[in-house]
């Protein structure tokens, strides 16, 4: 069951909404609505990035974190709809780790996905009923398939590495439950992009831990694929795509650089950076890092060309097809940011971005 929010909490919300949320709506959703008609948008969705990003642009993570209900308890409540119920592994021994399974825990084949919400928003029902049509998908091209979520911490009360700590946790649950890289696709959306790229950036070149538990095992061989949908690559704020005048999309500037700070701040990731060692930002070191990548036979990066992270998911699919071993697509649409999401928050049919995932994971598998 959802939390209940109390009556105080709940004037605290209404009053910040009042105070510091209608302001921002009154510039960006005839901002959005001009962008949508000049870029043949859905109009409804572009309005709803609009209020969207101005209650994120204005509210705390505390704010956000009180009245959201958790992931597990998302995910509970979802799983009880389905007529299904919870599969939840606990993966760290201080119980705060967990693994929630769509389908049985032991498949032919499973996705680890970290969902988005910029560390600081829990999971959406949008993403489990997503990951629930991949697996149906996947099962209609004959491939029995489980995904699993992870429920990671969320920022300000825990900054970078823990999210990358439990990432890697997850993996090496998979592996020590017997899946073999060979039988593994992992990857995420938005701030799940970028936890994505810190464990490929893992896989790539060892990040030393304290604890012995919080490193993967040997892999014995790459893992099969990895996907990253409108991926946090970069802190630099400089390129055309944060500097538009209007903009449909769900993000701006002022969130991705608070929310960075969350994340980032008090943190082993700014000396990281400045040594030019990538596993905190894939973009803002040199792109020599990331050479000789053999770490995942696939990788599929897709982002829409009207949100604010266009400009960094093309560098980064471009940088990347130049330096891993493997296979590498870019796909890229005309939409805003996280748009595979946004199909299932909305209840929108499927977009082709959406389909391009699906048939990335399916085809890992079909090989």
């Amino acid at each position: 069951m959802a939390r209940k929010v109390s009556l105080s909490t709940g004037l605290w919300f209404f009053c910040s909404f009042v105070l510091c949320v209608l302001p921002r709506t009154a510039f960006r959703i005839p901002g959005a609505i001009l962008r949508a008609l000049l870029k043949k948008l859905p109009l409804g969705p572009s309005i709803w990035n609009a209020f969207a990003g101005s209650l994120m642009a204005g509210t705390s993570p505390q704010q956000l974190q009180a009245i959201l209900p958790s992931t597990l308890e998302t995910y509970n409540t979802w799983a009880l709809s389905q007529q299904d119920s919870p599969r939840v592994d606990i993966i760290a021994a201080d119980n705060s780790t967990r693994l929630m399974w769509v389908g049985p825990r032991k498949a032919n084949k499973v996705v680890l996905f970290f969902h988005g919400g910029g560390y600081v928003m829990p999971l959406s029902a949008g993403h489990l009923d997503w990951m629930e049509h991949v697996r149906n998908e996947a099962a209609m091209a004959g491939i029995e398939l489980s995904v699993c979520i992870l429920e990671h911490d969320l920022v300000p009360a825990n900054p970078y590495p823990r999210q990358m700590t439990q990432g890697i946790l997850a993996l090496k649950h998979l592996l020590a439950s017997g899946y073999r890289p060979s039988e593994i696709v992992f990857g995420g959306d938005s701030a799940g992009g970028h936890l994505s790229l810190s464990i490929l950036a893992h896989l790539h070149r060892r990040r030393p831990f304290e604890l012995a538990a919080e490193r993967v095992i040997d892999l014995l061989g790459p893992v099969k694929g990895c996907f990253l949908v409108s991926p946090l690559a970069s802190f630099d704020f400089r390129t055309s795509s944060y500097k538009r005048w209007f903009s449909a999309d769900v993000l701006s500037r002022k969130v991705v650089e608070e929310w960075g700070v969350y994340l980032v701040e008090n943190s082993a990731w700014h000396k990281e950076i400045s040594a030019g060692k990538g596993w905190g930002m894939a973009l803002d070191v040199p792109e020599s890092w990331w050479g000789n990548l053999d770490a995942v036979q696939r990788i599929l990066v897709t982002g829409g060309y009207q949100e604010i992270f266009s400009d960094h998911v093309q560098q980064l699919g471009e940088m990347l097809k130049r330096k891993s071993k493997g296979d590498v697509t870019l796909h890229m649409a005309n939409e805003t940011h996280d748009g595979p999401l946004m199909d299932f928050a909305a209840g929108r049919a499927p977009s082709e971005t959406t389909k391009a995932i699906t048939d990335f994971v399916i085809s890992c598998f079909e090989e």
